[in-house]
């Protein structure tokens, strides 16, 4: 599969804060093998059973940690609809697994490594990597400990926005959270989701953490699982390394692989050619306007005031209607060396996202 990329390149820009697999939907599971052969480096699961049959006759024991990840995963509520499961020898580092199976399949959106043991500047490199690729990912992995020179720490101060850290001593738990995120996916195709608050199935919450364990975790960004009251199982926050909820860089990815298709099936698919003008520019505007407005419907985009500073014709402070706005250029100020190029003019576009309530204060007033 060849990247659609020379056609129709997609850059996002966030205010705060990428672009194009085919399923955001789907986990992949690294892991590290002993007995590796070819034959083993992909795999493909539907539900708990068909994973168990297939790593057991792998000779996974049923105890092993690729086993008892793929069950977490699916034991998710909504459950995922399907796994990859990825072995590598030994030798292979984590970047090294993950370009093999790329290079076979983009079909997937999380990604979880079953590797024993890893340092802490290898888990950065692997986040870093995964940051650098064309392909929008997330890694999803086990931290234990906060503090200076930590996993969660490192990841935090390079502004990782591609991680998403899950305080827990189990990769299997990590699992379930990668799990519960594609399989939120799955079933909001005409709505959307956050992680936040989330009951995540098949793991217990962490009842040794204490508020101020909690506090420090989730001031460097990363993620728990506990028990609020009396009998709330909630995962806290549904934050990647970088700052953002995993949610919103979900369907800014999304939004990036939508129009990046929707720009190649214009250019390729049209009977006729698209000349170079302007009028050429209002059909990517409104094949583009129709996509954005559906992300609008489902309450992931919503009118807002642009609170980043001017960009295009979208000054500080204007309400940027729908949540979005789309521009371009005349093709009368396009360049020579681009027209000579066969490129369009660039189309902006700017986004306010529909954000999440996470808390809400309730004033009560007694007439005494």
């Amino acid at each position: 599969m060849l990247s659609i990329n020379p056609i129709a390149r997609v850059v996002v820009n966030t205010v705060r804060a990428s672009a194009s697999p085919a399923a955001f939907d789907t986990g992949l599971i690294l892991v590290k093998d002993a007995s590796f052969a070819s034959s083993r480096r992909i795999q493909w699961y539907d539900s708990a059973s068909a994973a168990v049959a297939g790593l057991t006759a792998l000779d996974f024991s049923s105890e092993s940690d690729p086993v008892k990840a793929a069950v977490k995963y699916f034991a998710a509520s909504p459950a995922p609809s399907r796994l990859l499961v990825s072995c590598h020898p030994a030798s292979e580092s984590m970047p090294d697994a993950l370009e093999e199976v790329l290079d076979r399949t983009g079909s997937f959106y999380g990604v979880l490594a079953v590797e024993g043991t890893v340092s802490a500047a290898d888990w950065l490199a692997f986040a870093q990597y995964i940051e650098a690729q064309d392909q929008p990912l997330v890694l999803f992995l086990p931290v234990n400990a906060v503090g200076e020179g930590q996993t969660l720490n490192l990841l935090y101060s390079a502004h990782i926005k591609r991680a998403f850290p899950f305080y827990t001593t189990s990769v299997s738990d990590c699992a379930a959270v990668m799990g519960t995120a594609m399989g939120l996916e799955l079933s909001h195709r005409d709505s959307a989701f956050a992680l936040c608050y989330k009951t995540v199935q098949g793991i217990q919450p962490n009842t040794a953490l204490t508020a101020s364990m909690v506090e420090a975790i989730k001031a460097v960004n990363g993620n728990v699982y506990i028990t609020r009251g009396y009998n709330h199982l909630l995962l806290e926050s549904g934050t990647v390394s970088g700052g953002m909820r995993y949610d919103e860089v979900l369907y800014i990815d999304e939004i990036a692989d939508a129009l990046q298709n929707a720009a190649v099936n214009l250019i390729a698919e049209n009977p006729d050619k698209l000349s170079q003008t302007d009028d050429a520019t209002a059909q990517f505007i409104n094949r583009f306007s129709s996509i954005l407005m559906n992300y609008t419907d489902r309450g992931i985009l919503a009118s807002a005031a642009w609170r980043g500073s001017d960009i295009g014709p979208v000054k500080s402070g204007e309400i940027v209607e729908n949540g979005f706005r789309l521009w371009a250029d005349s093709y009368d100020n396009q360049s020579d060396a681009d027209r000579a190029a066969h490129r369009a003019v660039p189309v902006q576009c700017a986004l306010c996202l529909a954000g999440s309530i996470e808390s809400i204060v309730i004033t009560v007033n007694v007439q005494q």
